[in-house]
């Protein structure tokens, strides 16, 4: 080929040399000069072919240089496939790509270079659009089938990685005619499940994808999926890499790297959440599932957009809803029997909805429909995000199942804790503020119907013998008592829908120590295994909130009905703060928690329990105001109500 140009080139120069020179002679000799013409033509041909041949010489060269360890034959001379270099626009990589590509397909060799020069270009946004959408759909799956098949070795690897790499640096390119004619299979054999499985790992290996690109191809493999016969999804692809696969599990794997994605799948297809949590298991057991499912109900809470122009934040709690709707549902049914979804998902979700969840114990008639709720709390500083409507009887079916995991039930536990302080916390400030009770009044009875029902699902509830405690609610009490005495806290004008996202898990590591710590001893559980002791334990919350606010009076100097100014033993000029039956923290307005006031040094019960009948003393005896004895009834009748059947306290 470069000899050939080179004789055109110096045809073309031969021409435009002495076609002048033979024109004027004959026009001289006035003699015909028509036939000239075809020698022009002839050079114009030359001039525009040159460009053609030295693209097409170059093609050659980076298929047998760059691209291959094999040089061309003894001749010099190579095959050159018109119709690909038509599809490849005439680019050297891209055809060299594809020729090569094609090669390893049917010798199953892959040279090494050719995967090195796909390695360095897969960045490359021109060159892997122009790849793609020269191979096909249908081509690229195939391939991907190819680096998977047989047995593990390095080339097929890089193969692989390099594949679903070009695949996502072009993805916002491949328009849906490609998206489709990569995912159109049909049956369901083994060959057809390799073929899913080929693109379901394309979609975890690259990234990050085009969202849009990721979300259509996701649901399209969901569309095939869902055509199967029940009972077959999970089943053995022979001679892929991994021996039992489903290729569901790896398409969530892939959906759970881009939020925006896991939460279009569901958003879009207004089937999808109900086929997965009741008619499809998946081969995991949940776990991919329940991580996409956290991100599309978790990762976007907002109150911006109308129910007409939805926000990310308004799908999220619509989602939120739903599920806790279908979940419920599945429960009173028994079909399926067990949830498709871990209980530690089930418990964070419930967490970042834990302001809902207090609506709905408080406010008792919510009805069982998925719904966003745009109401906002009047109490708070700021506004709400979109709420998630939860049926009440459908959060305690729920809450039952959550409370076996002990991981799942402290995340929730935590989270409880964590709002309750929120409300109590601004119902104070709002107090200290303008002198208004009603907020920190209706506050303390949400928190305090949340807690209860909480403790109610957790199986705490009418248990008149501690010794009759299985093990699981003796680890739930244990749970409860650890989060209230911790030393947890929020900032007081920190909005309830915080309640998200990386704080949802920072409170699931915290629920992991809580559940590792060393048990207490038995006799300690057996006395604090009642209901009692939980209104006790929330009681303390609400107690240490007011006087962190300085609504029971002041610690300097002590005035009633603050705790140092009642100490029993207490003199004028006595220091309160070394008082052996000082309840108080140094600073004056934190409550030392109940194993703070339990003095462990002490040589005898009755002054190992000083510190806890003095607060008892002051809490119950009229020494604490009358501000605080509004505040604690609102927050038992709030409580009491999550007990229907036990009666008044």
């Amino acid at each position: 080929m470069d000899a050939l140009e080179r004789e055109l080139t110096r045809a073309g120069d031969t021409i435009g040399r002495n076609e002048p020179r033979i024109r004027r002679l004959l026009q001289q000799l006035d003699l015909d000069t028509s036939a000239l013409n075809t020698l022009r033509e002839t050079q114009g041909w030359i001039t525009t072919t040159r460009p053609n041949l030295r693209r097409r010489s170059e093609t050659i060269r980076s298929q047998h240089t760059e691209w291959s360890t094999t040089p061309t034959g003894p001749t010099g001379l190579s095959d050159f496939d018109e119709a690909v270099y038509g599809k490849a626009s005439q680019n050297p990589d891209v055809y060299s790509a594809l020729v090569k590509l094609a090669d390893a397909q049917k010798t199953h060799k892959l040279d090494p270079k050719t995967a090195a020069e796909l390695e360095k270009r897969t960045g490359d946004k021109t060159f892997t659009a122009a790849l793609l959408n020269a191979m096909g759909g249908a081509q690229f799956r195939t391939l991907m089938v190819f680096a998977m098949q047989g047995p593990r070795n390095a080339d097929k690897t890089r193969l692989r990685d390099a594949l679903a790499k070009t695949l996502a640096t072009a993805s916002p390119h491949l328009g849906e005619p490609w998206r489709k004619d990569l995912t159109t299979f049909n049956g369901f054999t083994p060959k057809q499940r390799a073929n899913a499985q080929s693109i379901a790992q394309a979609l975890l290996t690259g990234g990050p994808f085009d969202t849009a690109f990721l979300t259509s191809v996701a649901t399209k493999l969901n569309d095939w999926d869902r055509k199967q016969p029940r009972g077959s999804t999970i089943g053995l692809i022979p001679q892929m890499d991994v021996p039992h696969i489903d290729p569901m599990v790896t398409v969530m794997k892939a959906l759970s790297r881009d939020p925006e994605a896991a939460q279009d799948f569901f958003a879009k297809d207004q089937t999808a959440l109900k086929h997965f949590l009741i008619e499809r298991p998946m081969g995991d057991q949940g776990k991919a599932l329940g991580v996409v499912l956290e991100l599309a109900t978790l990762k976007f809470r907002d109150h911006d957009g109308t129910p007409q122009a939805p926000s990310r934040g308004f799908i999220s709690a619509k989602l939120a809803s739903e599920l806790v709707h279908l979940e419920g549902a599945r429960i009173r049914t028994g079909e399926p029997p067990s949830s498709h979804l871990q209980t530690d998902t089930l418990g964070k979700i419930l967490a970042g909805y834990i302001s809902d969840l207090n609506w709905s114990a408080s406010a008792l008639d919510v009805p069982d429909k998925p719904q966003v709720i745009s109401a906002d709390d009047p109490t708070g500083p700021q506004v709400d995000p979109w709420g998630a409507q939860f049926a009440k009887f459908n959060l305690e079916l729920i809450l039952k199942e959550v409370a076996v995991e002990p991981k799942a039930f402290g995340t929730v536990i935590l989270a409880q804790r964590e709002y309750s302080n929120w409300l109590l916390n601004n119902g104070a400030m709002k107090y200290t503020k303008d002198k208004n009770l009603e907020s920190l009044l209706t506050n303390a009875n949400m928190a305090g119907a949340g807690f209860g029902l909480i403790t109610n699902a957790a199986g705490v509830a009418r248990i008149e013998d501690a010794k009759n405690l299985d093990e699981t609610r003796k680890r739930n009490i244990k749970l409860i008592m650890a989060a209230i005495n911790t030393g947890f806290a929020v900032t007081a004008t920190a909005p309830a829908w915080m309640v998200t996202g990386q704080v949802i898990s920072a409170w699931s590591g915290m629920a992991e120590e809580l559940v590792g710590q060393e048990e207490e001893n038995k006799a300690r559980i057996e006395e604090n295994a009642k209901v009692d002791h939980n209104r006790v334990m929330f009681r303390d919350l609400t107690a240490s909130a007011l006087l962190r606010h300085g609504m029971l009076g002041s610690a300097d100097p002590p005035t009633a009905p603050h705790p140092w100014a009642s100490l029993e033993g207490l003199k004028k000029e006595d220091e309160p703060r070394q008082n052996p039956n000082n309840f108080i923290k140094d600073d004056g307005k934190t409550l030392m928690t109940r194993e703070e006031m339990h003095d462990k040094a002490a040589s005898n019960s009755t002054d190992s329990s000083r510190r806890e009948w003095a607060y008892r003393r002051w809490l119950l005896r009229g020494l604490s105001g009358p501000l605080w004895r509004s505040v604690d009834r609102e927050m038992q009748l709030g409580f009491s109500e999550s007990f229907p059947k036990l009666g008044p306290s």
